[in-house]
């Protein structure tokens, strides 16, 4: 799997994940710096193999990252014999053991599924008693949306009281920490400020307009101007996307498009061309902007800036977005579409992470 040396969150988290004393947690690190490898090794380290149950639980907002976590979970345990994993999501995989119990000693899924196999009322059943570990992973939106959280809850208040509990995540606002330590007891702790979030191997840029046809041929330029080896753009929304995608395509660009309403072999087709390395451009919504781990993704674009309710800049998507590229060290560019009024937002997510993001030009282009 190309690890050769552990990464600042892995080495400063795994000594005491893995240590005779579990110890709970709440871990803060940047996008692309190892954090599913830092919990899928603790996870690793407490299963027994001779013990036919789910040992090992972690929940993930999404599908697409359940399905992610679960692949590179398998490659990890390929050398563990009886070791094996269940996807708690839509199309389920999973086995039973003889007491009609999930015999996978690692299961893995979204919310509302896991749920479910907790009820113990439809074919698959987890047994609470056996957990040894609960893992959220992008814990603030675990936490921090009310039907996720109560999700949360109620497994949670069904496992045994010395269960590990371990959340990870690469943004944690004030509110959410607060309620992450009522959640988790007396746990280990380790952040970073909110100025060391962006990684610094992410460049970034922003592109101003004065309509969408400007926007357009710039979005044109940078996919004839820039060495692209797989790219990301991010629409507000469906409508949008949609519009983006079948605009590029007749225009001969061959795109792709993920979001939420594909069905589910759809969505996995499409991830997995896009990962293969058969397009280079994926078109999506904020489906893709936590978690997904493509490595040859170098560029982002975000054809719409993230906002929040209230129109201001959304800095925890935006630091989820970009950081699809610049995975594990590796160089990335990120270019922000605005038109001049939005500028605030540019100036907002400056002053957020104390960086400068300068205006980027066509002319610029060929320096990367």
């Amino acid at each position: 799997m190309r690890f050769y040396r552990p990464s600042t969150i892995q080495e400063r988290a795994l000594a005491s994940l893995i240590s005779d004393n579990p110890q709970n947690m709440i871990a803060q690190s940047q996008s692309g710096t190892g954090k599913t490898a830092t919990f899928l090794i603790a996870m690793l380290s407490r299963v027994s193999a001779d013990v036919p149950y789910c040992q090992c639980l972690c929940m993930a907002p999404t599908r697409e990252l359940a399905l992610q976590i679960d692949s590179v979970g398998q490659k990890m345990a390929q050398f563990m014999t009886g070791v094996s994993f269940a996807t708690a999501v839509r199309s389920p995989r999973a086995k039973i053991n003889s007491d009609g119990f999930i015999s996978d000693q690692i299961v893995i899924g979204t919310p509302g599924t896991i749920a479910n196999w907790f009820r113990g009322t439809g074919q698959y059943r987890i047994d609470p008693t056996k957990v040894v570990m609960f893992v959220l992973d992008e814990a603030d939106i675990m936490i921090e949306e009310e039907g996720f959280l109560n999700i949360c809850m109620r497994v949670k208040t069904k496992l045994p009281r010395n269960c590990q509990i371990l959340l990870f995540s690469a943004t944690y606002e004030d509110s959410v920490i607060e309620f992450a330590h009522d959640f988790v007891p007396n746990p280990i702790e380790f952040r970073i400020k909110r100025s060391q979030l962006p990684l610094k191997n992410i460049k970034q840029f922003y592109m101003c307009f004065n309509d969408w046809i400007e926007k357009y041929q710039a979005l044109k330029d940078i996919y004839g101007g820039f060495a692209v080896g797989q790219a990301i753009i991010f629409c507000a929304t469906r409508k949008e996307a949609y519009w983006l995608d079948g605009k590029m395509n007749l225009d001969g660009h061959k795109v792709f498009i993920l979001s939420g309403d594909l069905d589910v072999s759809d969505r996995d087709k499409v991830i997995e061309d896009f990962r293969s390395s058969r397009f280079r451009v994926l078109i999506t919504t904020n489906i893709c902007s936590r978690g997904l781990d493509i490595p040859q993704v170098n560029l982002i674009i975000n054809w719409n800036m993230p906002t929040t309710r209230s129109g201001n800049a959304d800095w925890e998507t935006y630091l989820h977005r970009i950081g699809r590229s610049g995975r594990f060290g590796k160089e990335g560019v990120a270019v922000n579409f605005i038109t001049s009024d939005e500028m605030y937002l540019i100036k907002e997510l400056e002053s957020q992470f104390e960086i400068e993001i300068p205006a980027l030009t066509s002319e610029d282009l060929n320096k990367f």
